[in-house]
């Protein structure tokens, strides 16, 4: 097995470089810049996201590629067609949920017929969103209402790359991205409940709609009457500061682990069912996730196309066997 990791020298992806050395897995380092990749211990390969021929060629003897960009939005694209043109499977850990729905939309088709399988927004919400979605509305015969938050725990720090996508996609977080009701994806501000109760909270927050990435996942494998992303308002009054000044200062490598907690509400016929799934850092994590995703799928789990995690793995199962990486979920 051997897999290249893009985007090697960022912190997601030293972080999945070093989750695959530990594992014994072949690793494939690739990148613009070789002065940055030339500290790891691996083979290093040289091509830019947006050169597909140096990109496809970088490529085309891995089983899986593993993107760990931190804007997919301006340059996702390029590598993830060439893994598709180099016919090796790709996973990435994406955040912006109209790049997610385009891998779905117009990469799925692609990555069937090339015999690949496609697997993105592999991150702790978007796993932990997906699957606890799934297993919630499986418990209660169906799903009116899916309601989806992200929340960062005390302490925690950002990298530059969290603030470079939030820069990149101010006009989507501002407007809420997609919501998924009457069958289809609908666009809006509004999220039909201003309020969210915070675990472990007394009163309840207000919440504006937010583009999580797992509302473009879950309707493929769920039916469900509403599907939306929420994030507490306070959220955005600090988002909409941030400036290039701003991006310029942030460290690239956070000084403190972003513990998080994933939390996914599923309501049906007048029952609750909360879902939380939570780890000590969501950017480790999620590489974490990207590398046992990556190996699953070389190893022959999924068929080709775009899949969801839903999709490509038993629930339960996959997030019991997250406790080696120190996450844990439950539901009730």
């Amino acid at each position: 097995m051997k897999i290249a990791v893009y985007g090697a020298s960022g912190h997601v992806g030293t972080f999945a470089v070093r989750e695959l050395r530990e594992r014994g897995i072949d690793t494939v380092v690739v990148g613009r810049d070789a002065a940055r990749l030339a500290g790891f211990d691996t083979e290093i390969r040289v091509a830019a996201a947006d050169d597909h021929a140096a990109l496809v060629a970088a490529f085309g003897d891995v089983d899986a590629v593993i993107s760990t960009l931190p804007d997919y939005t301006g340059t996702g694209e390029g590598v993830l067609r060439a893994a598709i043109a180099a016919g090796a499977h790709y996973v990435d850990v994406a955040g912006e949920q109209l790049f997610v729905r385009k891998v779905f939309d117009e990469y799925g088709p692609l990555a069937e017929a090339a015999g690949v399988t496609l697997a993105t927004a592999t991150t702790e919400a978007g796993i932990f969103g997906d699957l606890l979605a799934h297993v919630g509305a499986a418990r209660l015969g169906g799903a009116d209402e899916i309601v989806l938050s992200h929340v960062a725990l005390p302490g925690g720090e950002g990298s530059r790359g969290s603030m470079r996508t939030v820069l990149r996609n101010l006009d989507v977080f501002a407007g809420g991205g997609l919501s998924w009701s009457e069958d289809r994806f609908q666009t809006g501000p509004t999220p039909r409940r201003g309020e969210f109760l915070l675990p472990d909270a007394t009163e309840p927050i207000a919440v504006r709609k937010f583009p999580q990435p797992s509302v473009v996942t879950i309707p493929r494998h769920t039916r469900a009457a509403s599907v939306e992303g929420v994030l507490a308002e306070s959220i955005f009054e600090v988002i909409g500061t941030i400036t290039e000044a701003d991006l310029a200062a942030a460290p690239e490598t956070p000084s403190a682990p972003a513990a998080y907690s994933m939390v996914v509400d599923i309501r049906h016929d007048g029952q609750l069912l909360r879902g939380i799934g939570s780890g000590p850092d969501a950017y480790r994590n999620s590489a974490q996730l990207a590398v046992e995703v990556a190996a699953r799928i070389v190893a022959g789990a999924g068929t080709p196309g775009a899949q969801s995690p839903a999709e490509l793995f038993e629930p339960v199962d996959f997030l019991d066997a997250l406790a080696r990486f120190g996450m844990s979920w439950t539901l009730a």
